[in-house]
């Protein structure tokens, strides 16, 4: 008592030193621990000898003065004479020492403790909660530890007893894939598991919603974090945002415990890496001698990813070298595999170093240059993940990327980007040449945390599958790619040459007789029976010819077609597949994608413990020299968000006065039952067009009449009678649909044709489309002969005759379903003056490097899809596509302003005269990098179309991006091994604003579909400009709402229908300019001008066609 006397002597605000005893009181105006300013505190210690620790016993007081909320700590308040005159704070550090530890005055280790970045023995890990905080993740006192012994050894990798758990679940909840205790849940409580009991009600007004986000801190959502939270409000002065701010968090729904597949981490303040360049020269033997090549830099000679291997080869090389392990440490660098090396420490070098090193692949020369130092702040690393930081900023992401990869990197892995694939024991043939590797995807990302305005990293980390050419002989993955019996000792027809052109064309192979490496230019029409060449001796001589003279080699297919390579022409069964090369997407066929899609579909609990496993290979634990070396540590557990499942709106369907026509929507599908579709279509006079000579008339008679009987049922008006049946062989239906249509028209008057086809077949397809819709204005719907059998199978035959119904009625004008009002986002946003458009850009392949380098220009042009309600019902949509340059993103200023005046004349027609109050615009297609341009640009034009359409008018606009090429992942906290998927899965209609969104957007991820088959994808979704003002409860129910008016079945879908429908849009497009180019091509025309308002003007659909959902 009276050292504390004694203590209220000082002024707070000054430091002091004073001895009292034996004990040492020191008064600092910045706390030690939390570096916040304008607070005082007391440090308080007790000394023992030469060393001092903290004091274990609690000092309470009254505050008077600023409370510091970054110190992690709860006041007590006792009320005495004594302690009211004291103007004290008192701030307990963060963590307690072992006694006799050594603590400096700043509170920070001397020697022998441990590295910044690291716990001290005793104290609790980081992104835990102190002494005192019931432990994340541990099931409450008394109740084992789900999946681990209830006695003994802790189970491997687990903290020992006493340490609590990073960022496990929370109290009370089962470890994941584990049952709970009694008797287990079914149906809808199953479901509903881990949900809480407390209902939100949406936010009446913007009053009520600001009240809400003022008085929340985020703790309640996502809990203490435990790890070190950055402010962003600095944010401000360093930059200017011009896109929507997040004007509060959303309420309205159920709340859910979820986890996500982010791990927290903790990183120093401070880093400062030494930045030196590396190049690093192969000598490779050549036929004409020794050349030294650049591996460091892109080379004709290597492919991208063995370049990288090669260097991290000679890269570890030199650490072999006496010299160089007395000097420099292997741990403390960090090395990206070609040109970048970052150390922790100055390796002294002045202007640069070489070594020379041998690797199996020959001798190297290995050359070291200094760059300037870097010192990483780790705000600037968040400014930089937000895109907003500056060139310096980005070179500090990029040595952070660099420095958390080297695990990675030390491993046998190869790496692509963020996505690193093991090659060796992981693969899977998905046919056709092809196998699947399986990998990871990691990325540093910004979490929001636990306050407003507030953020820390963590590791973003995925489980994914690779495509790549399976390493083997040529004459093996062509004879699986053309799906052949065996491998014809004849030249192919031209059509298969096309097919392995457009598979193999660009991979990189070995010969067999000189071990050579390089790549397929194309199969040529040359054969080494017939081929004649001029050899090194001067003469001429067969290719067949001179591998017998040469090598002794009697080639086993000698009229097989060569790849070429240059001017050489080599036999294929002399050429292996080198291993490690990725396939492109667009040289995936059908067969690989369904295969692919079969593969990685795996149930939500089985990806979840892949990810645990695979973020163990990514580091950041105590294996990782790497990361002890920088302070870096990482959490061992999923960081746990909190979640909402949105109010399940209903559907509307045809009203009489029996049946009030409502549907409730239950986890994200419906039950149409015997209720009737919204708007009718007529279909009176229509035609039947059977390509398929394996399905006879009697069976396509019947099938017929039992959809007609589904179409009753569901109130579509449909003659039971085709005005026309007629059949065409498939080798003449390409050439028979050029007058087909015209003679539907002119002597059946039909307005609808059903094609049957034998199987998928896009030039034939394209055809239908074309001189269907385009050039005679009859709609048309294709149905495959797998579709025809199908409906002969029992009951779920009934649900294939409706489906294909809702396509049909949808196509001739009809509207299937609506939003019901009873909704109260509908019933305040869902009114006549609310417009959606939906913009989605569809891309050509890309060009290879080759094609690149050798000048060439894509032929095929992006295709601009848009999308709007302006029809006679509110969800009754229209569609419009543009053409525009070649892999161009960017949507043309002409292409918007065109399409939105059309579709404001449209509304206009359908409303009365009136237009709409306010716009609502979701665009698919772009990324982050690309927000600027949109807002920029975009919303220009639009804002530009609506005063041209007329003077003033200016409705209030929101556009809203909509991604889904990410990799975030949410999780149940209790999931049951033996559900099905759905139940696994988290439910349809769950939002996150919180954890893995932006630290400064305004931004949501909302999974709007049921995961009926492999993890659920949610969408996110960022608000880019708002003139609407919606608050979060608003855009997350209106975008909610807008998927279930998808009008191709009856589930909600994982898109708001309007964007959905402009990929259609797009797609479309796609398909009629090249059905167009074709038919100009066998017309003796050239290739298509980039006359772009022609080509419009000759794929545009006729009027009739463009007032119906035909692309349904």
């Amino acid at each position: 008592l009276g050292k504390v006397v004694m203590l209220a002597l000082f002024q707070p605000g000054r430091r002091r030193d004073e001895t009292i005893g034996m004990g040492t009181y020191s008064l600092y105006p910045v706390c030690a621990n939390c570096k916040v300013e304008g607070s005082s505190h007391l440090n308080i210690k007790k000394g023992y000898g030469n060393t001092t620790s903290y004091v274990e016993n609690w000092f309470v007081c009254r505050v008077v003065g600023v409370f510091c909320v970054g110190c992690a700590f709860i006041s007590v308040i006792v009320v005495s004479s004594l302690a009211s005159h004291l103007k004290i704070e008192i701030c307990r550090a963060m963590g307690r020492g072992r006694k006799g530890r050594s603590v400096s005055k700043s509170g920070e280790p001397t020697s022998g403790a441990p590295r910044t970045g690291e716990p001290r023995s005793g104290a609790p890990r980081t992104g835990e909660p102190r002494s005192g905080a019931p432990r994340t993740g541990e099931p409450r006192s008394g109740a084992p530890r789900t999946g681990e012994p209830r006695s003994g050894a802790p189970r491997t990798g687990e903290p020992r007893s006493g340490a609590p758990r990073t960022g496990g679940q929370r109290s009370g909840a089962p470890r994941t894939g584990e049952p709970r205790s009694g008797a287990p849940a079914t149906g809808e409580q199953r479901r509903m598991q881990h949900q809480s009991p407390r209902q939100y009600a949406p936010a009446q007004g913007m009053q009520q919603t600001e009240a809400m986000f003022g008085q929340m801190s985020l703790k309640e959502e996502m809990g203490d974090s435990g790890v070190e939270e950055f402010d962003l409000s600095k944010l401000s002065g360093r930059c200017v945002i011009n896109y929507a701010q997040r004007n509060s968090f959303g309420s309205m729904g159920t709340a859910i415990d979820l986890h996500t597949n982010y791990f927290s981490i903790k990183v120093p303040k401070d880093l400062t890496f030494y930045h030196y360049s590396v190049e690093i020269l192969l000598t490779v033997m050549r036929r004409r001698g020794t050349v030294d090549v650049n591996i460091t830099s892109a080379t004709s000679m290597f492919a991208p990813i063995d370049c990288r291997r090669l260097c991290m080869k000679a890269y570890k090389t030199l650490f072999e070298i006496d010299e160089v392990k007395k000097i420099w440490n292997f741990s403390y660098m960090f090395y990206d595999q070609r040109a970048n090396l970052f150390s922790l420490n100055n390796l002294q070098i002045s202007e640069s170093v070489e070594y020379s090193v041998t690797t199996p692949q020959g001798k190297a020369k290995i050359t070291i240059k200094p760059c300037n130092p870097l010192l990483i702040h780790i705000e600037d690393v968040i400014y930089a993940l937000v895109h907003i930081g500056s060139d310096s900023e980005r070179s500090a992401l990029q040595a952070l990327d660099i420095a958390t990869s080297m695990k990675l990197f030390d491993t046998e892995v190869m790496s692509f980007g963020n996505k690193f694939f093991k090659p060796v024991g992981s693969e899977l043939s998905i046919g056709s040449g092809v196998e699947l590797y399986d990998g990871l995807f990691k990325s540093l990302r910004p979490m929001l945390g636990a306050a407003c305005g507030k953020c820390y990293l963590a590791f973003n980390i995925e489980s994914v599958k690779g495509a790549f050419y399976t390493s083997q002989p040529l004459l093996q993955s062509m004879h699986e790619e053309l799906r052949l019996s065996y491998i014809p000792n004849k030249p192919l027809h031209e059509q298969q040459i096309a097919q392995l052109n457009k598979k193999f064309s660009g991979i990189r192979v070995r010969t067999t007789h000189l071990n050579r490496s390089f790549k397929i230019q194309c199969f040529s029409d040359k054969i080494p029976r017939t081929h004649v060449f001029t050899d090194d001796s001067g003469v001429n001589t067969t290719v067949f010819d001179y591998f017998k003279a040469r090598y002794n080699i009697t080639l086993r297919y000698p009229n097989l077609q060569m790849v070429k390579r240059g001017h050489t022409f080599i036999p294929p069964e002399l050429c292996n597949i080198e291993p490690n090369q990725r396939v492109p997407m667009m040289k995936l066929d059908d067969e690989n994608h369904r295969m692919i899609v079969q593969t990685c579909a795996v149930p939500p609990l089985q990806r979840y413990r892949e990810i645990l496993v695979k973020s163990n290979a990514v580091g950041g634990d105590c294996h990782d020299l790497f990361a002890a070396a920088m302070g870096l540590s990482k959490s061992s557990d999923m960081v746990s968000v909190k979640g909402r499942v949105l109010p399940e709106p209903s559907v509307q369907y045809q009203s009489d006065a029996r049946n009030s026509g409502k549907v409730e929507v239950r986890n994200g599908q419906w039950d149409m039952k015997q209720n009737k579709v919204f708007v009718a279509a007529e279909i009176s006079r229509w035609a039947l067009c059977n390509m398929c000579p394996t399905i006879d008339q009697p069976q396509l008679v019947q099938f017929v009449q039992l959809l007609v009987r589904k179409a009753a049922s569901m109130g579509i008006n449909m003659n039971p009678r085709p005005a026309s049946y007629d059949c065409f062989h498939p080798r003449e239906a390409l050439e028979r649909m050029k007058t087909y249509f015209d003679f539907l028209i002119r002597q059946k008057d039909a307005t609808y044709a059903i094609c049957v086809i034998p199987e998928k077949n896009e030039a034939l397809r394209r055809s239908i489309k074309y001189y269907g819709e385009v050039v005679n204005g009859v709609v048309t719907q294709i149905l495959l002969r797998n579709t025809i059998t199908k409906g002969f199978l029992g009951r779920k035959s009934e649900t294939l005759y409706m489906q294909i119904m809702l396509k049909v009625n949808a196509k001739n004008g009809g509207v299937n379903n609506e939003i019901s009002m009873a909704h109260p986002v509908a019933n305040m946003w869902f009114r006549g003056d609310l417009l959606f458009m939906g913009f989605d850009v569809n891309h050509p392949p890309a060009l290879s490097r080759r094609e690149k380098e050798s000048g060439e220009v894509p032929l095929e042009p992006s295709v601009v899809g848009a999308v709007c309600n302006c029809g006679r019902t509110q969800f009754d949509y229209r569609i419009r596509y543009r053409l525009q340059d070649s892999r161009k993103e960017e949507i043309e200023r002409e292409k918007i302003v065109g399409v939105v005046m059309e579709f404001l004349k449209e509304y206009q027609n359908n409303n009365k005269n009136t237009l709409p109050k306010s716009v609502v615009v979701y665009r698919d297609g772009v990324s982050e990098s690309q927000f600027e341009m949109v807002l920029e640009s975009e919303k220009v034009s639009l804002q530009e179309a609506f005063g041209r359409f007329r003077r003033g008018y200016s409705p209030k606009l929101t556009i809203v991006i909509v991604q889904k090429r990410h990799h975030t992942r949410f999780f149940r906290t209790y999931m049951n091994p033996s559900d099905k998927n759905m139940y696994q899965n988290i439910p349809a209609g769950t939002v996150v604003d919180t954890g893995p969104v932006s630290c400064r957007l305004f931004d949501f991820y909302l999974c709007s579909h049921l995961g009926i088959q492999g993890t659920s994808k949610p969408t996110l979704y960022t608000v880019l400009y708002d003139e609407n003002e919606f608050n979060a409860d608003a855009m997350q129910g209106i975008t909610y709402l807008l998927c279930q008016t998808y009008q191709r079945c009856n589930k909600s879908v994982s898109i708001p229908a309007p964007v959905y429908h402009a990929h259609h849009a797009a797609t479309r497009g796609k398909e009629l300019y090249c059905a167009y180019r074709n038919k100009m091509m066998e017309e003796g025309g050239s290739e298509l001008t980039a006359d772009f308002v022609r080509l419009e003007e000759a794929i545009n659909s006729k009027p009739v066609i463009q007032q119906k959902m035909t692309w349904a």
